[in-house]
C-alpha cells in the first residue's frame, strides 16, 4: 500500500506565488512588449511580489489578472484611452514609473 503524502500549506503557496509571479512577467511582455529580463526585473522588483510572498496575507489565493492588475497599477503603467493608442502605454506615464 502506497503511503499518501500530503503538501504542506507552504508547499502549495510556492507553486501558486511562483505560478502568479510567471503570469505576470508574460502579461507584460504581451501588453507592453517588453523582454523577459526587463519583465522579470520589473516584477521582482515591485511592492506587489512582495506583497504576495506573504504567505500570511494570502493574496496568492487571487487569480494572476487580480494580482497582475495590482503591479499594473503600482507601476502607474495604465493604458491610454485615445483611439490612436489603442493598447499603448501612455507616453507621460513612462516617465512615473520607477522601472520602467
Amino acid at each position: 500500500m502506497r503511503t499518501k503524502i500530503e503538501p504542506t500549506h507552504h508547499a502549495i503557496a510556492t507553486i501558486l506565488i511562483d505560478d502568479i509571479i510567471s503570469e505576470m512577467v508574460q502579461y507584460l511582455m504581451e501588453d507592453y512588449g517588453y523582454s523577459l529580463e526587463k519583465s522579470l526585473e520589473m516584477v521582482y522588483q515591485s511592492h506587489t511580489v512582495e506583497l504576495l510572498q506573504i504567505e500570511e496575507g494570502e493574496l496568492y489565493v487571487q487569480s494572476p489578472a487580480y494580482v497582475y492588475d495590482m503591479l499594473i497599477k503600482e507601476l502607474h503603467l495604465y493604458p491610454v484611452f485615445d483611439s490612436n493608442a489603442v493598447g499603448k502605454v501612455a507616453e507621460s506615464t513612462q516617465g512615473d514609473c520607477p522601472l520602467v
